[in-house]
């Protein structure tokens, strides 16, 4: 039960019914984990090659021979981070209502809890921050896969999202965006009578998701508030917090994907306690994040909301 989406966990039959509603509840709640695959890694650190150069190629004449060049691997290492929060119910709730209505709906509040720290950290993840964390898409994506839209802020346009496609290798799966960006990119497609076209479908969960010219386009936003990490708070290049980015993924196990020790995350019921009248739960899980390419994901910054 590895390399596949936690999606795919929760289906399996050594997983128990409780811990299969919390993983698909997670799930719902962050976009990211219908894409991602998890590798089930042995401790806590996964090391793996990367990438850098590939060497060249030469033509060689009859008793010549070839220049070396040999392509370069740079070996990254990863470790997992433990996330996760307690479910407590009060006697007082349960008294009022009852243990079999309040109890897993207290725990699917902690899901989709979970779901939303999950996205929040995939992309805005801080070690420097928070060194019991991780580090995020923001924190990794530098040089020619960080696209800026322009220091001081710029009008999102298409040849931006198609340089940011562009930017990944092969296609990415999925874009990652606020509401408002997925709104404009509509737009903009409806404005112009080029071959982009925007198309509606439905994700997992039965939801309508829009994609453009074939790539998922998923808003990562709260579902109590419809706020969102991904707004309009980052420095524009000149000091001030009004721009927001727009994120492009291809998820594998050659790509982005993530790694976990102990598959999906641990759901644990301990009932009624004895320190404090109610009964207690923990959802736990021990993951990180792995970018095995190069061009497996890119970053379009700067954009204005105009």
């Amino acid at each position: 039960m590895s390399d596949i989406t936690m999606l795919e966990f929760a289906d399996y039959a050594e997983v128990d019914r409780k811990t299969g509603a919390v993983v698909k509840q997670i799930v719902e709640e962050s976009p990211i984990m219908e894409y991602v695959p998890v590798h089930l890694i042995q401790g806590a650190g996964y090391k793996y090659p990367r990438e850098e150069s590939l060497g060249g190629i030469d033509w060689r004449a009859v008793g010549g021979s070839y220049v070396a060049s040999a392509g370069m691997i740079r070996w990254d290492m990863e470790t997992l981070a433990e996330a996760g929060g307690e479910v407590f119910v009060d006697d007082q709730e349960i008294e009022s209502s009852n243990l079999i209505a309040i109890k897993p709906q207290k725990f699917m509040m902690k899901a989709r809890s979970m779901g939303l720290f999950i996205s929040q950290n995939f992309f805005e993840g801080d070690k420097s921050v928070d060194p019991d964390g991780l580090d995020g898409m923001r924190r990794r994506l530098m040089g020619s896969q960080l696209i800026n839209a322009g220091t001081g802020g710029a009008t999102l346009g298409l040849t931006m999202i198609r340089n940011l496609i562009d930017s990944v290798r092969g296609s990415p799966d999925a874009l990652f965006m606020n509401k408002t960006m997925r709104n404009k990119i509509t737009a903009l497609v409806d404005a112009q009578t080029g071959t982009a076209r925007i198309v509606y479908d439905r994700d997992n969960f039965g939801s309508v998701q829009r994609s453009f010219d074939g790539i998922p386009i998923r808003v990562i936003e709260r579902q109590d508030d419809a706020s969102t990490f991904l707004e309009f708070n980052e420095d524009d290049g000149s000091g001030n917090p009004d721009t927001c980015s727009i994120y492009a993924v291809k998820f594998g196990m050659e790509d982005v994907h993530l790694i976990a020790h102990g598959g999906v995350p641990s759901v644990k019921d301990f009932g009624e306690i004895e320190d404090r009248p109610g009964h207690l739960g923990r959802i736990r899980w021990m993951w990180g994040i792995a970018v095995e390419h190069p061009r497996s994901a890119a970053r379009l910054n700067h954009i204005n909301n105009a």
